[in-house]
């Protein structure tokens, strides 16, 4: 619309709502544009902890949001969003398709939110959130902004992960790490370390997966942030427990939930490490303990299944085939929480004390071809 139509549209609407003010002033944009550098900065360095409070602060000024610098507002908004684990794809597709941002600066911010705020399991929206981190990339690469390009090359590993690509995600590690050293985000490059070893933990290479873990264990003063910190205890706890070193494993378990790890997953090795253990109540404690947290997470639905069913067994229970069912039915749908091995060995003991050889034998074969898919695949 031309001036004269836009002014006459917020008399209106000023006439309208007496609260309503429109600022008219172009200073607004100019602060709005530094809002989102910062926003960027912080979160390349992975400082944006500290500075929630303040990003708030400019949010709640409605003279801030109601200007020429509306869309800027609603970038730094979806900033805020994202930092504080909320907002949807949806609130950044609708500054996409307003085509108001054509600078490849603020085109490659926000297809990089598009493909990062939201987490997902549907294999067809990671898909789509890929291809948005892939146009955020190659606007990044026009203007040479090497902690952006950084940055997005991180998401994307992650990404790939997610579609269970850890191939194609550990193709990324050396330049993202590049990049970030060119920015100086020194802080941002142990996320990617951490990731790398994560790559090669689901790669079941193990033993480069644990050579990573342990240094960043070792130089664990390098490692101040507490998301970080117990991200490292998480990983290298499963790498424990998968090569069945449960005493290791469990310690490692311990450390990350008295830092209240959210990871649910950790669960799984405090279960069954005890259950191999022979530490039945603190097995059944601890199963116990996740079920009554009530989480909500999409990931905790078969963790939390499995719990109930060990109980069970644990309690000498017969009626343990709905929950045998409900978990085999989840499996195909939650390969990434690596629940198979666990599951499968739970149910082959419980079926050899029952003395059901022939379920065992079916069991068995279910666990070997889950090894082999599992080895092929990668």
């Amino acid at each position: 619309m031309d001036v004269d139509l836009f002014n006459h549209a917020i008399e209106y609407f000023e006439k309208y709502d007496p609260d309503y003010k429109f600022n008219r002033k172009i200073a607004q944009l100019e602060e709005a544009e530094q809002w989102i550098d910062r926003c960027v900065q912080d979160f390349i360095h992975l400082s944006y902890f500290k500075k929630l409070d303040e990003i708030k602060i400019y949010l709640d000024q409605e003279n801030n949001k109601h200007s020429f610098a509306y869309f800027h507002y609603k970038i730094v908004e979806s900033f805020y969003d994202l930092f504080q684990n909320t907002g949807t794809a949806e609130d950044i597709k609708k500054i996409i398709d307003s085509q108001y941002f054509v600078s490849e600066y603020y085109v490659s911010i926000l297809y990089d939110l598009c493909g990062i705020i939201e987490d997902a399991i549907d294999l067809d929206v990671i898909g789509s959130q890929i291809q948005y981190l892939q146009k955020a990339l190659r606007c990044a690469r026009q203007i040479d902004h090497h902690g952006l390009i950084g940055l997005i090359e991180y998401h994307l590993m992650y990404r790939l992960d997610d579609l269970n690509k850890p191939m194609q995600a550990l193709e990324l590690v050396k330049n993202c790490k590049e990049h970030l050293q060119q920015a100086g985000a020194y802080r941002r490059i142990l996320t990617v370390q951490m990731n790398e070893g994560i790559l090669y933990r689901k790669l079941r290479i193990y033993s480069k997966a644990i050579e990573i873990f342990t240094n960043l264990s070792v130089n664990k003063e390098q490692v101040i942030d507490h998301q970080i910190l117990t991200s490292l205890y998480d990983n290298f706890s499963w790498c424990l427990f998968i090569q069945e070193k449960d005493e290791q494993a469990l310690e490692y378990a311990m450390r990350s939930r008295e830092l209240g790890s959210s990871f649910p997953d950790i669960y799984i090795v405090l279960v069954f490490s005890s259950y191999r253990l022979k530490r039945f109540d603190q097995c059944k404690n601890f199963a116990q303990e996740f079920i009554d947290q009530e989480r909500k997470e999409d990931r905790a639905l078969p963790i939390k299944l499995f719990m109930q069913l060990m109980i069970k067994v644990l309690n000498q229970e017969l009626d343990v085939f709905d929950l045998e069912f409900q978990i085999t039915s989840l499996l195909p749908f939650y390969r990434a929480i690596e629940l198979e091995i666990p599951f499968y060995s739970l149910l082959i003991d419980y079926y050899r004390q029952q003395n059901d050889l022939e379920q065992v034998i079916v069991l068995q074969e279910k666990l070997i071809q889950y090894l082999k898919l599992n080895n092929a695949f990668h």
